[in-house]
């Protein structure tokens, strides 16, 4: 099971965002974390390298101000982060700037996400088998 932690962020050291807490708090639980660091005028950037995860992928984003309003900026710059995830992800973890996961959920997490993975591979081992057999059969 692959799992792919995303999230963007912008001026969190001037905004006062929790952002390396909240990417260390599910960067356990993640084969890789993609950050869509948009434009800061401080040093966020800084901040995120200074997490030196071989895990984390930064790409550098550029905000368009004038599609602030309805949080169609925050929308545009989730999906940049969500469209660097590896294809070959099986979850991908959602993570705001200002968010953190408590660890004593990590197992929890981890059980019920391979659970699902279990689940959607039994299926399809299934449905492969019913459909070979079914081919057998006529």
């Amino acid at each position: 099971m692959k799992v792919a932690g995303f999230t963007f962020i912008r001026n969190a050291v001037v905004n006062d965002y929790p952002i390396v807490e909240a990417i260390t708090s599910i960067l356990p639980l993640c084969d890789e974390f993609i950050i869509a660091h948009g434009n800061s005028t401080d040093d966020t950037l800084q901040l995120l390298q200074a997490i030196a995860s071989p895990k984390i992928k930064i790409i550098n984003t550029v905000w368009d101000d004038s599609l602030r309003e309805g949080g169609k900026t925050f929308a545009l710059e989730t999906d940049k982060a969500f469209e660097a995830i590896s294809p070959d992800a099986d979850w991908a973890f959602y993570i705001q700037g200002d968010e953190v996961v408590h660890e004593k959920y990590h197992e929890t997490i981890k059980k019920k996400c391979n659970y699902v993975c279990l689940i959607k591979t039994l299926k399809a081992y299934y449905l492969s088998t019913y459909i070979f057999t079914v081919l057998m059969i006529i």
